[in-house]
């Protein structure tokens, strides 16, 4: 419920407006396939748009708005619930990607160096990679929890 007393709804299609769409096992992977590499063109194209400042940084969202669209999407069926948690896992798996010492990318981000290099990446410097991957994610964190409480 928003500040002035309402909410949005979505009202049931009628009957005729509506169709079931059902796949073989085989071809359910190919249209799962095919899904999940628009997931991932979206959120690569709003993580360049939240890095280039076309997207502001009040389109972050964290745990409480991750819930309530749970809970909105399990009021629709399984078959939403599931493409929710499946939109959830692929961007989660996208961000963890990233090239943050702190998380797998910035692992991966090190062990490339590495190979360039041919020697470990200083101690030091590893270090404040993490120090600087924690802080920024720390920071991110606090803004879509921060954005989350606005939107209440």
């Amino acid at each position: 419920m928003g500040f002035a007393g309402i909410s949005p709804t979505v009202d049931e299609w009628p009957a005729d407006y509506r169709f079931d769409l059902r796949f073989g096992p085989i071809e359910a992977i190919g249209k799962a396939a095919e899904k999940t590499k628009q997931v991932i063109g979206l959120t690569l194209t709003m993580l360049k748009k939240l890095v280039t400042g076309d997207v502001g940084l009040n389109n972050l969202s964290g745990p409480i708005s991750i819930a309530k669209g749970a809970g909105a999407t399990a009021d629709y069926g399984i078959a939403y619930f599931l493409g929710f948690l499946a939109l959830i896992s692929i961007n989660l798996g996208i961000i963890n990607l990233m090239p943050l010492p702190i998380l797998d990318g910035g692992h991966l981000m090190f062990f490339a160096v590495e190979a360039v290099i041919r020697r470990p990446v200083p101690e030091k410097i590893q270090d404040m990679g993490y120090r600087v991957g924690g802080a920024i994610i720390f920071a991110l964190m606090s803004i879509a929890i921060l954005n989350d409480f606005m939107r209440l």
